[in-house]
């Protein structure tokens, strides 16, 4: 469960929009609907609702951005204990015409 970034009664609150008009590149509307209902990589930036309109602070996008690099940077998953696949399931893949054996 992510931390809770945005404190409504001491946070500055801006629209989801322009809190993320410092970035380069500003994101389209839905991928800020994206960041807000589905999250990247299982991290969702925080907002709240008021007036009809999404609102968030400065600090849950930061906290977001961080979450994004730290979980693109984070090693990929150690494949040493994969299986390996054996020669009679080889066999069986290449007679059934799954794995073509190309000569060289």
């Amino acid at each position: 469960m992510q931390s809770t970034t945005i404190n409504v009664d001491a946070d500055k609150l801006l629209p989801v929009k322009l809190a993320l008009s410092r970035l380069p590149r500003r994101p389209s509307p839905a991928t800020l609907w994206r960041w807000r209902v589905k999250g990247v990589n299982g991290v969702k930036l925080e907002c709240v609702r008021s007036g009809g309109q999404w609102l968030t602070s400065a600090g849950a996008v930061s906290a977001f951005l961080k979450a994004q690099t730290a979980a693109c940077s984070a090693p990929p998953p150690d494949s040493a204990g994969t299986p390996k696949r054996t020669l009679a399931t080889t066999r069986r893949l290449i007679e059934s015409g799954l794995v073509v054996v190309r000569a060289e």
